[in-house]
């Protein structure tokens, strides 16, 4: 089993990896001029983000290098969603950086208690212009509960790896959501969960995800 990432959210165990993420909503105010971008950001040996890399690529030093409390070992890159302003010279001026699951993918035979498919709302599946990750957006309905064993769980299960007539492989992954008591309510977090294609052994990704509207299915290429 994948040990959880210690910065996840107290609403979101997983047993799976991913968490639940603060979002910015953009407005007309005064911090409408911010960009939102997921990066590989680096703990430098003083443990502070001393350089951030974009999904299109671009490395940029903050302006001052940012404390965090993500984890204890320094020269470590962090996926991480960070807000910020571009200034003139090309830093980032960081508003707020926070790290999101880098999911390693479970095998389904390792799944000790069964599949579980409860629904997620769906917002976006994209590639990154760098190709180093397929990143998920997603709410998950969320309510207060008495019961404090109640976690959401959830992460990409590796189902199966098939072999096409051109002798591609493509890898199947299924969302494994798991409820997990949670009240279903109007409110919702927003979630984010990044595979790293770098890791994986295939030319394509074939991903199912059961949503409120319906299972989805999605096909990427992971070559250009």
């Amino acid at each position: 089993m994948r040990r959880p990432l210690p910065f996840c959210a107290a609403a979101l165990s997983l047993l799976l990896t991913a968490c639940t993420q603060d979002v910015y909503e953009k407005g007309q105010g005064s911090y409408s001029l911010l960009r939102g971008d997921l990066v590989e950001a680096h703990a430098g040996a003083d443990n502070r983000i001393d350089r951030i890399i974009t999904d299109d690529g671009d490395t940029l030093a903050p302006v001052t290098p940012m404390a965090h409390e993500w984890g204890q070992t320094p020269d470590t890159t962090y996926r991480a969603l960070c807000y910020y302003n571009l200034t003139e010279t090309r830093q980032a001026d960081i508003v707020s950086c926070r790290p999101i699951a880098t999911d390693t993918l479970t095998p389904r035979s390792e799944l000790k208690n069964g599949m579980k498919t409860d629904p997620v709302k769906l917002e976006s599946i994209w590639i990154g212009k760098t190709r180093r990750y397929l990143n998920v957006s997603m709410y998950l309905k969320t309510g207060q509960t008495d019961d404090p064993k109640a976690r959401h769980r959830i992460g990409f299960v590796s189902d199966t790896l098939l072999t096409n007539a051109d002798a591609t492989k493509t890898l199947h992954l299924q969302l494994y959501h798991d409820q997990g008591g949670i009240p279903e309510y109007y409110f919702s977090n927003r979630t984010y969960i990044s595979i790293p294609l770098y890791q994986l052994k295939a030319d394509s990704i074939s991903l199912s995800i059961q949503t409120y509207d319906g299972r989805v299915e999605k096909r990427f290429r992971l070559q250009p």
